[in-house]
């Protein structure tokens, strides 16, 4: 934005409401409409959104299969403390409207989340900002303000049904386009015309968990919610000179794959058709707790003592010509040793070399520039690497920050993978028995080919993109 006569620019704040509410006000996938959609008008004369300041607000209630019944305090019912509120959130979609079609749709948006959070804040950022808009918070220590009963009633969960009013968030939305560091232009003439925004909230079965979740049938509802728009006005000779010139508007867009794997050493591989590639986020969860009630849909898994991983296209190694390693299965021998000792497996792996790379890809920057993340070397507000698969999914135990990621370009044009196959080897221990962080069993931690240990993947891929706006017309290049 130019900046050269600020006083032709003022900045405003726009609240709205969705312009699908529902007599009640109330969204959910069960009790009220599933999906949330709010209109930002185009504007004759040039009008910038601020996406990063963007907010959603409102109160999220978590109540029993009656609706009316609070979940009780004692029972094992949770959200996910990474996720918090976007827990709830599916697909967020943004839409030009002068362009009419979809500018960005962000799938699997609950997982992607998390791992963004996780490695661009550290344990101040959640415990404060992220605690009080998003509902988020580290894994350890629980303090339980994620579970339901405790947040949306009060201190007891004993508050009488009339006065249940639910917890208050406001939250960001972390689409590409909306946290690209770029003003969007609404305006008719030299914008995208106004844009629209969709929200598509998740089922139950994939929201609140834990081990009474399934038998309290736990849902939840969002109310009162209203969409805040920081926009600056532009006036005078510098609204004249944006409307007679072509605007160039870069962004980025996040696009997820999903699949699974169930052997130890297991390649993911096909053609994007996107051609220009900044960076690839990768999560992992074991297959069968999606739509499991009992268990954290929104956990980033810890899928197993990690050997290895290698990133490839067309087979060759890229961008980095050597495999990352690690040493975890030799720590986790040595930690198991002393069966005696229930911790004696806080042994912090050497993950170094993978964590360092995925790091680069969540900030789109270089490890260098990287100050702020949640795997601490002494800490477990991100849970520790070393342990099984399923660390993490009941709620109790502390969950993890772990992803597997690769940065292929932080300042340039991306990497072409339009017509190209992206590939990704990954080499796990096949039989290893590690011990759980808490627990004097062992507990086998492997891919053994069924069913029951398979891990499913979800990519998230960052793509630059461009808009080029005029009086004359608006066109995207992807």
């Amino acid at each position: 934005m130019n900046t050269s006569n600020l006083s032709d620019i003022k900045k405003r704040f726009l609240q709205l409401h969705p312009v699908n509410a529902s007599s009640g006000g109330q969204y959910s996938f069960r009790g009220g409409l599933p999906i949330i959609k709010f209109d930002i008008s185009a504007s004759e004369m040039p009008l910038l959104l601020d996406g990063g300041e963007l907010r959603i607000s409102g109160k999220l209630s978590c109540r029993k299969g009656d609706g009316t019944t609070a979940l009780v305090a004692t029972e094992n019912n949770f959200i996910d403390g990474w996720a918090g509120i976007n827990q709830f959130i599916d697909i967020v979609t943004v839409s030009s409207k002068r362009l009419n079609t979809v500018i960005e749709r962000v799938s699997q948006y609950s997982r992607l989340v998390p791992s963004l959070t996780s490695g661009l804040n550290d344990q101040s950022d959640y415990e404060m900002s992220l605690a009080h808009g998003d509902l988020q918070h580290s894994t350890i220590p629980l303090t339980r303000h994620g579970i339901s009963a405790l947040n949306a009633f009060n201190d007891s969960g004993a508050v009488a049904a009339g006065a249940q009013k639910g917890q208050d968030f406001s939250c960001q939305l972390y689409t590409g386009v909306l946290q690209s560091g770029q003003m969007i232009d609404l305006s008719n003439s030299s914008g995208v015309g106004g844009l629209v925004i969709e929200i598509l909230l998740k089922s139950d079965a994939n929201c609140v968990f834990g081990s009474n979740a399934a038998t309290d049938q736990a849902t939840y509802n969002l109310s009162d919610l209203v969409l805040t728009v920081p926009v600056y006005e532009m006036h005078g000779g510098s609204a004249q000179a944006r409307q007679s010139q072509v605007n160039a508007f870069s962004f980025n867009s996040w696009q997820s794959m999903f699949q699974t794997i169930n052997s130890s050493t297991s390649v993911v591989a096909f053609t994007p058709g996107l051609s220009r590639v900044a960076g690839v986020v990768s999560n992992y969860i074991t297959a069968s707790d999606l739509g499991n009630q009992n268990f954290n849909a929104c956990r980033l898994g810890n899928i197993g003592e990690l050997q290895a991983v290698r990133w490839a296209k067309n087979g060759a190694l890229f961008p980095l010509n050597f495999r990352a390693e690690t040493v975890e299965q030799q720590n986790n021998n040595t930690a198991k040793q002393l069966v005696t000792d229930n911790a004696s497996n806080h042994i912090y792996s050497v993950r170094a070399e993978p964590l360092r790379y995925g790091l680069e890809a969540v900030s789109t920057d270089r490890d260098a520039l990287n100050h702020k993340c949640m795997n601490a070397y002494s800490g477990w507000s991100a849970g520790c690497i070393d342990r099984d698969q399923n660390a993490g999914r009941d709620g109790i135990s502390p969950g993890s920050a772990n992803t597997l990621s690769i940065l292929y370009d932080a300042y340039g044009a991306g990497v072409n993978f339009s017509n190209t196959v992206w590939s990704s080897e990954i080499n796990i221990s096949g039989q290893n028995q590690l011990r759980v962080n808490d627990r004097p069993t062992v507990l086998a931690n492997n891919l053994d080919g069924t069913a029951a240990t398979a891990q499913a993947i979800v990519m998230y891929f960052l793509s630059k993109n461009t808009i080029m706006m005029s009086s004359q017309g608006i066109d995207m290049q992807r």
